[in-house]
């Protein structure tokens, strides 16, 4: 038996992205996740070299419509693009939501990196709710 206990690696950049959209969506203020046409540009080019590559998924970026996930050496760092309800200071939000994502990533183990929020779309809930009917998760 070794004196070295194995690391298990149960947090994936999946989960945290997962994690950090609902997180956001729960956030008041927030209307919906943006995704944007560089992300999606970006989830078919990386998803078609991993195919190819067999890339090492510890550090592969993870991807939610709207929220870019990168995990390195026990640091989580979150690209996120919002929508937000004119009602609310757009700032506000996004600073809120930037605090609750670090504390939603340090209950996971890991070390809250850089987390970027950009707020694509400031709306009247109304307006934003007939034009982008919710998505599932």
């Amino acid at each position: 038996m070794s004196d070295h206990p194995l690391e298990a690696r149960l947090i994936s950049h999946h989960l945290v992205a997962d994690l950090a959209a609902r997180t956001a969506l729960d956030t008041p203020g927030v209307l919906r996740l943006e995704p944007t046409l560089k992300s999606l540009l970006t989830r078919l080019g990386t998803g078609t070299i991993q195919n190819l590559r067999r890339a090492d998924t510890r550090t592969t970026p993870g991807r939610h419509d709207g929220v870019f996930v990168t995990v390195h050496s026990g640091i989580a760092d979150v690209q996120l693009q919002i929508a937000t309800d004119i009602g609310f200071a757009a700032l506000n939000v996004a600073q809120a939501v930037r605090e609750q994502i670090a504390v939603t990533i340090s209950h996971t183990g890991l070390t809250p990196g850089r987390i970027d929020i950009s707020v694509l779309a400031i709306e009247h809930p109304t307006t934003a709710t007939a034009a982008h009917p919710p998505s599932p998760l």
